[in-house]
This record gives structure tokens, sequence and C-alpha cells, in this order.
């Protein structure tokens, strides 16, 4: 009965007040959704590779080679290295590999239907014991039988809808790369978004031994570099640090020291990519949102606590303690939670798959449901009803009719939440403007590369001698400028090669760049000193940067030098400017180049590589694109046509700063609304409580500037106080977070003005529709309202 007589009470008071009623729904709505996102993408972001079985005893196999000041971690191994490893070592109890050797845009066709082919990225060789040794779900098949033969298959859901129409595909045939027949034995689930392995196609490793390209590999043990990722299952996840030590003395390479490192399978992700950086960030950002929107309704539930002094008084005048009157704005509380969650989780809903792509987020709908998930939900609906009911809980429970309600100190509490709220507001619009300035620079600082108008066509070695004949007809279209030749698209790969310094003895990586002479002019790289022509392509020739000149101690008359790389001799015959050719987050570092002549037969000979081509700026590009894929197809009919543009590979280095910008956008907007909401309730029951006070001096011959000054000013010195807090923070926090660029933008007072700018007109709107209001009203009217 008496929870009923609380609901009841709740109930009227919140249909009664419907604007206040609104503000404190809205604000908890808004700070719950972006904290169901936030939540849910850092729980997403820690579940990775945790769901398999034992997955805290499967470790990853890493060289970790140590080169003066570079440290390169290496994850590829030859074939040999795990079984043997598993032989020698009694605490490790299986191992399995994994490797994408010539496994990227891939031509794969239905053999009952010809028609249906394409080039596929998602493919990868895998060990007869994959499916057992990690916990993907096959949909059909054994675990321990689908990568038993050779050329077998496992696809994935998708992939089976994509090649047959359904899932059951079980004995179907896919033709591989146009040479290899390969049998479907098994259907697996599409891998979930918090998996470290990403592949919808999954082959036999043995089928190595029957495929020309591959064979070599499955029997070449020399040294310890091959394509396998290998991975170690452990009998006891504490024998890992034993075992690196026991490693480290055999795995080699070279003569480069090197130390063996066991990854917990389950860091794969957070070591591969940079989210691990802002994974203690976004949770702090979500804790501030939900606390602004818990105190929206503490605010506004104590400002407006003297509506509620009659029925307190006569509540406890009839016997009612503080526990009764607590209980009361619990129960209350609670069902303004639960509100405000339902309306926040319908928002979730509705607009999850707009912010996961606004925000560039990968999370599968599995995830939406799983425990974790639910947990957040739950979690984040007890913690509203906790914080938010706690404080006016607390005040009006302690309520003693006999002295009155005094609220002034409360009033205070009030003036310093709203500060806070403008605070994190400030910090966070500040944030915003710094990063979205940063990436501007990122984007069009000069770096050395001249990006405008450049294609990139990746070209496999199946094109053969062709590629001569392919990349004149190419130049030879209208709206071509200029073509050029490297090994791989610029910014997606480099060779890594080692120097060895014998005077110092001392070690260094070299990143190298195969690329002809006309690339050099495409991209408007700058000559330091530019090579004699009848030396370039030749075997024992290179060329250096000059962070490699400087490296390598030869700044005095490098040209003619003889640099010993990889093991072997090399001529230095040039000195190219320096140029950025990786991200921008990190200095220029050592580079050489071996510069083919133009007309070299070694392009797809035996190699893939890429062909840039100049486009002119008035070019039809759908035109130019489509010529240039009948030209390949007649080249090259075994693998199909791609393309992208030097400017956008370029960007995607960027991809989390992208990311991150996008995503303090989101916060800062909803932050923004969730203060905006607040002040506009706090200055709404601020023009009810002095009605009587503007009637008087209206009547009094003040006029509607001094109503508006008299009404404003309170808010706008909280919002004053608000920005002299949030300058010094902000700038401290987004000067630590420039430091770990190499390239990185100044920060300028316009950054905080504007922030500042935008902080007041945010209140001043907030706050200026009530304010006129209150300011125009017929003050008979006003006095009227005061006695009534």
């Amino acid at each position: 009965m008496l929870l009923d007589n609380y609901i009841q009470v709740a109930w009227r008071n919140l249909t009664s007040r419907k604007l206040y009623s609104g503000i404190k729904i809205g604000g908890l709505a808004a700070g719950l959704c972006v904290g169901i996102l936030i939540l849910l993408f850092v729980g997403h972001e820690l579940s990775y590779d945790r769901w398999h079985k034992g997955s805290d005893k499967i470790f990853t196999l890493v060289n970790r080679l140590k080169l003066n000041t570079d440290t390169i971690q290496l994850e590829k191994f030859n074939y040999a290295i795990a079984p043997r490893i598993r032989e020698e070592y009694s605490s490790v109890n299986d191992y399995s590999r994994i490797s994408n050797a010539l496994a990227n845009d891939v031509v794969i066709q239905s053999v009952k239907n010809p028609a249906l082919k394409d080039a596929e990225q998602n493919i990868m060789f895998a060990d007869a014991n994959f499916f057992s040794f990690f916990s993907f779900e096959l949909k059909a098949g054994s675990a321990t039988a689908v990568l038993q033969q050779p050329f077998s298959m496992v696809i994935s859901e998708q992939m089976a809808k994509k090649y047959f129409g359904q899932t059951m595909a079980i004995g179907q045939q896919l033709l591989y790369d146009n040479k290899y027949l390969f049998q479907v034995t098994g259907i697996m689930a599409d891998m979930p978004s918090n998996s470290s392995i990403k592949a919808d196609f999954i082959l036999s490793a043995s089928s190595w031994n029957g495929m020309d390209a591959l064979k070599t590999l499955v029997t070449d043990s020399r040294g310890n570099g091959g394509p396998f990722t290998v991975f170690l299952k452990l009998n006891n996840p504490t024998d890992a640090t034993l075992l690196e030590k026991q490693l480290t003395g055999e795995i080699k390479e070279g003569e480069f020291p090197v130390r063996a490192i066991l990854r917990p399978f389950i860091d794969t992700h957070k070591e591969t990519t940079g989210q691990v950086r802002y994974l203690k960030l976004f949770p702090l950002v979500a804790g501030l949102i939900l606390l602004m929107a818990f105190i929206n309704y503490m605010s506004l539930t104590t400002a407006n606590a003297f509506r509620r002094v009659k029925e307190i008084s006569i509540r406890k005048s009839l016997g009612a303690n503080y526990k009764h009157i607590a209980w009361q704005f619990y129960v209350e509380s609670g069902i303004y939670a639960l509100i405000a969650f339902g309306a926040a989780i319908l928002l979730f809903v509705f607009l999850h798959n707009t912010l996961f792509a606004r925000f560039d987020i990968k999370i599968d709908d599995r995830f939406l449901f799983n425990p974790i998930a639910i947990s957040i939900y739950l979690g984040l609906l007890i913690l509203t009803v906790l914080v938010s009911g706690s404080y006016p809980a607390f005040i009006l429970s302690r309520y003693k009719p006999a002295e009155g309600l005094r609220l002034g100190k409360h009033r205070s509490v009030t003036k310093v939440l709203t500060v806070f709220q403008f605070v994190i507001a400030g910090i966070l619009i500040v944030s915003s403007i710094i990063i979205r300035d940063q990436l501007h620079f990122f984007k069009h600082t000069n770096t050395g590369v001249n990006r405008d108008h450049i294609l990139m066509l990746p070209f496999r070695s199946s094109i053969g001698t062709n590629y001569q004949t392919y990349k004149s007809q190419v130049a030879a279209l209208k709206e071509v400028e200029g073509t050029g030749t490297a090994r791989y698209p610029l910014y997606e790969g480099v060779d890594i090669w080692f120097v060895n310094d014998e005077e110092s003895k001392s070690s260094y990586s070299l990143s190298v760049l195969q690329v002809d002479e006309p690339l050099i002019r495409l991209c408007d790289l700058q000559w330091k000193e530019k090579p004699i022509d009848l030396k370039l392509g030749a075997s024992n020739t290179i060329v250096l940067n000059e962070t490699a000149v400087r490296n390598l101690n030869i700044d005095r008359a490098p040209i003619g030098k003889v640099v010993k790389i990889g093991g072997l001799n090399k001529e230095v015959v040039g000195i190219v400017k320096d140029f950025n050719f990786s991200s921008l987050h990190r200095a220029i570092t050592p580079l050489a180049l071996f510069i083919e002549k133009e007309n070299s037969l070694a392009w797809g000979k035996e190699t893939s590589g890429c062909l840039y081509v100049k486009f002119s700026p008035r070019a039809n590009l759908p035109g130019l694109l489509n010529q240039i894929d009948k030209i390949h197809a007649g080249i090259d009919p075994q693998s199909t046509f791609q393309y992208q543009f030097l400017d956008d590979a370029f960007n995607r280095m960027y991809k989390e700063e992208n990311q991150l910008m996008n995503i303090f956008d989101g916060f800062t907007a909803i932050t923004i609304l969730i203060a905006a909401l607040g002040l506009l309730g706090l200055a709404t029951f601020s023009a009810e409580q002095r009605t009587k006070e503007i009637g008087i001096r209206k009547v009094l011959g003040a006029n509607l500037g001094q109503l508006v000054l008299l009404l404003s000013k309170e808010f706008i010195k909280l919002v004053f106080v608000s920005l002299i807090v949030a300058t010094p923070v902000a700038w401290y926090l987004m000067k630590l977070w420039l430091q770990q660029f190499a390239y990185r933008v100044e920060l300028n007072v316009w950054m905080f003005m504007l922030s500042a700018a935008l902080v007041l007109t945010v209140a001043i709107i907030a706050i200026g529709w009530q304010v006129l209001k209150a300011a125009l009203r017929n003050p008979v009217t006003s006095l009227k309202i005061t006695s009534d």
C-alpha cells in the first residue's frame, strides 16, 4: 500500500510539472543513451578473443628485434618452427598456424555457376586443428575433420549464400585463383566482431604442397622468417615467462639480437590497433556525461524543493520519518529513471546503426544481447536510480517543518554543479576544436609527396611479362598525364632490411621501397643529389634519403659509398630529400630506394606490384576507370581490376584520429545539450521564484534591459567561472595528447576563445527564452500569480 502511494504521488508530480519533467527525463535519456553507446564500445573492445575456450592459455609467438633505438616485432615464422617447439618443450600443449600468404584479392569462382566470381579479401590458410584449437562456431561439419584433407575449405554463412544461394553448401566446389579446385567441407558462423582473426574462407594449409607458388614455403626452414602466424596453447599460463627465456636462445634472426615474446592471444587486438590508447578515456567521458545528466536531475529536483515543503510537512506531522521520505524520493527517482532508461533504449535501438556508422564502430548485433551488454544495461539503470535520487532524498528527508526549509547552502551546491557541467562542456568543445585542427593539419601539411590526382592500381604476378604492355596502353589514354611503378601502394607497406655498421658494431633497420624512375617525377619527390642515369637499375646500387645518410654517418660525400644492407654491398648513387612515406604520427625514418629504369622487365615477372596513374584534373573518372578496367581485363583476365586514390590511402592512416574527432563531436553535442537543458530548467525555476519581484520592479519603472540583466547575470557569472576553470585543464590535457605526434599543431588562443564563445552562446540561448518571457510578463499578471 505504501509503495502504491509513493508511485501515485510521484506520477502526479511528474505529470503536473511537464516542463521540469521533460527536462529531467530528456537530460537523463540523452546521458544514458551516450553511456550505453560508450560502455558497449569499451566492453566490446575489452572482450576481444576472450570468448575462446581456454583463451588465457593461448599465446602468439613474436620475435622482438632490438636495433639501437629501433624495436621491431616480427610475427611471421616458417612452417617447421611450431612443431619443433611443441616437441621440445613440455609446457606447450598444442599449436596452430594460420597464413594469408598470396591470399589477398584472390579470385574465387563458383564451379556450379561460373558467372559467380569475385576478388575476395578475407582468405587464410590454417592447420587442420584450427576449429578445435579455437572456438569458432561451425554450422556444418566436424571441427576435427573439416580441414584434414588437402584442398578442403570452410566458408562463412555469408559466403555460402553469396556463391550458392543457401547456407547448406557442403560438398560444393569453388575455384581458387583460377587454378585450384577446393571442396567446401564446413560452414562456419560469420566471425564475431570481437575476434582479432577475420576470415570468410579458411583453406587447409596442407593444400600448399600441391600449389606451385606456395609449396616451397612448406619445405623452406632456413632462418625463422616465413608466412605463418604461430599460436601456442600452454598447459599453464604461468609457464609463458620461462618459455620466453628458453625460446630466446633458440629463435634467432641472423646476427641480430632477438627476444622471443609470447603475447597473450587476448591482447592481440589492443596490441595491433591504436584503440587501447583511448579505452581509458572513453569510460571517463561516459562517466562525466552521465554525471552531468544526474546533476541536472539532482539540481532541478532540489531547486524545486520549496514546492514540496507543504507535502513533506504534512507527511512528517502524520508520523513519517526520514526513511519514509527518502524512500518516497527514491521511488520518484526510480520512475524517472525507468522512463528515461526506456527512452534511451528506444533512442539507441533506432539510432545505433547510424551512430556506429558515424563513429566507425564495428559491433555486430549479437554482442548487443550477450551477458556483457545486459550487465551494462542493468548497471546503468541501477546507477541512475541510486545516484540521481540520493542527493534530493538526503536533503528533503531531513527537512524539519519547525525550522523551515533552508536552501541557501543547497543553492550553493547547485551553482557548483552547474559550473562543473560547463567546465566539462568547455573542455570537450576545446578538445573537439583541437582534434579537428590536428586532423586538418595531417591531411593538408606538405609531406614532400604530391598526392593529387593519382590512382594506384595493384597488379598481381599473373600479369607476367605483359606488364609493360599494360602500362603503355594505360599511359596512352587521353586523360592520363603520366605513369609510374612501385612494389607496393604508397603508405601501405615497405620492406624492412637491416644494415650492419661494422665500425660502430651497430645494427639499424632500413625501410625499402622499390620504384621506377618515372614515379619519382610523378610524385614530385625532390633530389638532393640526383643519380647518374647509367647507374639506375643496377642490382648493386641504392638511393638513400637524408635521414638514412645521417644515421649511417656518411654525411660527407655519400655518393659512391658502399653500404652493407641485408648482408649485400650496395653503392649509394643518389640522395633523395626526406619525404613522409608513412604516417605523420612518427618522424621520418631511414629509407632506401631501389630504382628501376622506366622500361625494366622486372615488374610483373615474378612479383606483384602497383601501377601509379596521374590523371587530368578535368578527367571523367568513371569513364577513365572503365577504360583501364577493359585494358586490364584484356592483359590479365585471371585477376580482377582494383584501384584506390593516393590521397585516400594517405587519409586512411589517420582513421583513429578521424574516429576520435567524430566521437568527440558527438560527445560535445550531447554535453552541450545536457548542460543547456539544466540551465534552462534552473532559469525557469529562477524566473518563477522571482515572479513577484519582477512585477514590483516593472511597476517601479525597471526597463526590459535591466530585468534581463537581473535574471541572467547570475547564470552568465557561473558560465564565466566554468570557462576560467576549463581553460587550463583543457590546455594541459590537449598538450599531453598532442605530444604523441611527431608533427603537430601549436595550441593557440583562438581555439579557447572560440570554445568560450560557443559556451556563452549556448548559455544565452538556453536561458534567453525564459528570461525574456519573465521580463515581458504583465506586472499585474505577475503579482496576481504570486498572490494566488
